[in-house]
C-alpha cells in the first residue's frame, strides 16, 4: 500500500529543486528554498514512516495485592507495569488498559485450590478438597462444621500433607452455609470461612438402557442404576428377533414405542452398535427426541457408518483415532484405580458451549465424554469402555462419581433447574459478576437477595455469550445468597476478604494467563517510540506556511 510513497517523494524533491534552480533569485534565497522543500518532502515521508526518536515510556511498580489500582490515564502512559507480589485477580487485570505486564517472583504466602460439590441431592455426601498449590504452609488444623455449629470432619494441612479431603452428610434440603474453622499454633484465635451448599430433594429420572448385546460395561452400569434407586428399563438385544427386557425401582415395563413421542424416559442410554438394528422410523424418532429428551450414546470401536453420519448430521462429528489409556481427572492421582480405555473415536469439531471430561495418562489430551446440552439438543457420547473394572477392583464409589457427573450434565435442563455458570469459582461482593445460562434471554433476569433484604442495582446489558449460553453482568454490593430471576437457581456471593489463600492461588494463575493472553509479549521491548503523527503534521503545516509567507510576493 505504501510502495508508491518513495517514488512520489523523490519525484517531488527533484521537481522542486529544478524549479528553484530556474528562479532568478539570490544564491542565499535558493539555498533556503531548497532546504525548505527538502524538509517538506521529508515530513511527508515521515507521515507514512514515523521515525523512532522518542524514549520509551516509563515503568510503574505496583505492589500486589493492591487496595487501590492506578487510574487508567496513568497506566495508559506506561510502557510496562511491574507487578510485585502474588498478582491481581482476573477482574482487576481486565479493567486495566492494555499494558505490558512484568510480574516478579511470588511471595511465600500459601496458595490453595478448593473444590466441593456445591449443588447436591439429599442423601449425597458433601466432599471438600483443599490442595496446597504453592508457597510455604505452616501446619493448620481444618475442621468442617455443619450449619448448626457441629464438627463433621477435620484434617491437618501442611507441607508434608498438602492435600486434604473433608466430608459431611447434609440432612435437610435448602441453602446452607457450612463453615471451615482454620486453627494454627502460631495464631491465638481461629478464623472461619464459609462454604455455601445447596441441597435439593431427590428427583429420580427415568432411564432407558438399550444395548446391542450383553457386556461387562453395560452390566456394571445397570447394576449401579439399580443400586442408586433410579427407575430404569434395560433392553438387551440377544438375537436379531430376540430381546431381554427387565425393569427395576418401580419402572413400568414398556413393550413397544420406546422412542415414540410418548416415551416416559428422561434419559436414553444407547449402544452405538444398536444403530443398524433400528428401523428407519425409529431413527427418525431418535433424531427428534434429542430436542426433548436426553440421549447418551455408549460409543464402540465397531460403530457403523450410519451412526457416524447421524452424529455428523447432529453437528457433533466423530473422527477415527487410536485407542489410548486415560485417567478420570477427579481420581487421576490415585494409582490404584485402573486406567480407562478410550475407544477409537474422538470429537472432530467441538463447539464453544460443549462439555468435556478430558485427560489421558499418555499426556495427549482427549475427551472421555463429550456432550452438547441446550434447549435445542441434549446429546452426549461416552468415549471409554471399561469403567466396570473400577467396580471389580473395589472402587465402586469412584465408579458412581464418574457416571453421576455424566448423567447430571445430561439431565442439566430437566425441570426448572437450568445450568448456571459464573466466570469465577469465587464470586465476590463489590466485584463484577458475570452469569451465563442457556435459559437466559436478551433481558437480564433480576438478581435479588434470597432473604428478601433488597435487590441488586440494575445489571448491564447482555454481555454476549458462548454457544447457546447468554451472559449478563451484575455488580452486587453485599455478600449472601442471591436468587436469579424466577428460577430455583440460587448463588452465594462471598465477602471480599474470604478465602485469602484461594484468592492468592487464583491471582498467581491469572497473572500468568493474562500476561500471555493480551497484554504484550513476554520479553520487554527495547528501542524507542516513534514520533506522534500530530507532531509531524504540525511541523509540516508550519513549514508550508513559512514557505508561502516567503513566496507570497512572487504570487502577485
Amino acid at each position: 500500500m505504501t510502495d508508491w510513497v518513495a517514488p512520489i517523494c523523490v519525484a517531488g524533491v527533484a521537481l522542486s529543486l529544478w524549479l528553484i534552480a530556474r528562479q532568478h533569485i539570490s544564491a542565499s534565497a535558493k539555498w533556503f528554498a531548497s532546504l525548505a522543500q527538502l524538509g517538506i518532502w521529508l515530513l511527508v515521508w515521515f507521515l507514512f514512516f514515523p521515525p523512532a526518536l522518542l524514549p520509551l515510556k516509563s515503568t510503574l511498580s505496583l505492589p500486589t495485592p493492591a487496595d487501590e489500582l492506578p487510574d487508567s490515564g496513568t497506566v495508559a502512559a506506561l510502557d510496562r507495569l511491574h507487578l510485585t507480589g502474588d498478582g491481581l485477580l482476573r477482574d482487576a487485570l481486565r479493567d486495566l488498559p492494555p499494558v505490558r505486564l512484568q510480574p516478579s517472583g511470588t511471595t511465600e504466602a500459601p496458595g490453595w485450590q478448593l473444590h466441593w460439590n456445591r449443588d447436591i441431592a439429599l442423601g449425597e455426601p458433601l466432599t471438600l478438597e483443599i490442595r496446597l498449590t504453592s508457597g510455604h504452609q505452616t501446619p493448620l488444623r481444618l475442621s468442617l462444621q455443619n450449619p448448626f455449629g457441629g464438627d463433621a470432619d477435620s484434617a491437618l494441612l501442611s507441607q508434608e500433607n498438602p492435600h486434604v479431603i473433608l466430608r459431611a452428610q447434609p440432612k435437610l434440603t435448602g441453602n446452607w452455609l457450612y463453615r471451615v474453622r482454620i486453627e494454627s499454633d502460631q495464631v491465638s484465635s481461629p478464623r472461619e470461612e464459609v462454604l455455601p451448599v445447596t441441597v435439593r430433594a431427590v428427583q429420580s429420572p427415568r432411564v432407558l438402557l438399550w444395548l446391542a448385546r450383553p457386556g461387562f460395561e453395560s452390566a456394571a452400569l445397570g447394576r449401579w442404576l439399580r443400586q442408586s434407586g433410579t427407575p430404569t428399563q434395560v433392553v438387551t438385544q440377544l438375537a436379531p428377533e430376540l430381546q431381554r427386557r427387565e425393569t427395576f425401582n418401580a419402572q413400568v415395563l414398556r413393550e413397544t414405542s420406546l422412542l415414540g413421542e410418548d416415551t416416559p424416559f428422561d434419559l436414553l442410554i444407547l449402544d452405538s452398535r444398536l444403530w443398524p438394528q433400528l428401523s428407519p422410523s425409529e431413527r427418525g424418532q431418535l433424531t427428534a427426541l434429542s430436542g426433548e429428551k436426553s440421549v447418551l450414546w455408549l460409543v464402540d470401536d465397531n460403530s457403523s457408518a450410519g451412526f457416524l453420519e447421524y452424529a455428523r448430521n447432529r453437528g457433533m462429528p466423530l473422527e477415527k483415532t487410536e485407542r489410548a489409556a486415560a485417567a478420570y481427572p477427579a481420581v487421576a492421582q490415585n494409582e490404584e484405580i485402573p486406567a480407562l480405555q478410550l475407544v477409537g473415536y474422538t470429537p472432530a469439531q467441538t463447539g464453544a458451549g460443549d462439555r468435556h471430561i478430558l485427560e489421558t495418562r499418555s499426556g495427549d489430551t482427549r475427551a472421555l465424554y463429550w456432550a452438547r446440552v441446550d434447549p435445542q439438543q441434549s446429546l452426549g457420547f461416552v468415549l471409554f469402555s471399561n469403567s466396570y473394572r473400577w467396580q471389580t477392583a473395589g472402587h465402586s464409589s469412584d465408579f458412581a462419581r464418574l457416571w453421576k457427573q455424566i448423567l447430571d450434565h445430561q439431565l442439566a435442563l430437566r425441570g426448572e433447574h437450568a445450568p448456571l455458570t459464573t466466570e469465577t469459582p469465587l464470586p465476590l461482593a463489590a466485584h463484577r459478576l458475570q452469569l451465563c445460562s442457556p435459559a437466559f434471554g436478551h433481558e437480564p433476569p433480576q438478581l435479588r437477595l434470597a432473604a428478601g433484604e433488597g435487590t441488586n442495582p440494575s445489571p448491564s446489558a447482555a454481555a454476549g455469550g458462548y454457544g447457546t449460553h447468554r451472559c449478563h453482568q451484575y455488580w452486587p454490593q453485599r455478600a449472601g445468597w442471591y436468587r436469579i430471576g424466577e428460577s430455583d437457581n440460587d448463588l452465594y456471593l462471598f465477602a471480599e476478604e474470604a478465602w485469602p489463600e484461594w484468592q492468592t492461588a487464583m491471582a498467581r494463575r491469572d497473572i500468568v494467563q493474562m500476561r500471555r493472553a493480551r497484554l504484550g509479549p513476554r520479553e520487554p521491548v527495547t528501542g524507542k517510540n516513534p514520533l506522534p503523527l500530530t507532531w509531524i503534521t504540525l511541523a509540516l503545516l508550519a513549514l508550508l506556511a513559512l514557505t508561502w509567507w516567503r513566496e507570497r510576493p512572487t504570487l502577485r
